[in-house]
């Protein structure tokens, strides 16, 4: 893997985790993000949502039991 594609990976990996610990509303979504800003900054937390919500629209590809 390349530094590029592992750090891609990385990334949605870390945003699937969030989803199955149940960050999947917008109150617990808001949380999460002032936590990562708070620690990683505004940047992090932004490309954290955007990786969630491309995660979370192909979740029956890769969450067994998916909520809809």
């Amino acid at each position: 893997m390349t530094d590029s594609s592992t750090e891609a990976h990385r990334r949605a990996c870390e945003a699937r985790q969030w989803l199955r610990n149940g960050f999947i509303t917008e109150a617990k979504v808001d949380e999460l993000m002032q936590r990562v800003a708070t620690k990683r900054g505004s940047a992090a937390a932004n490309a954290l949502r955007d990786e969630m919500r491309q995660q979370w629209k192909a979740r029956f590809t890769w969450w067994k039991g998916a909520p809809l």
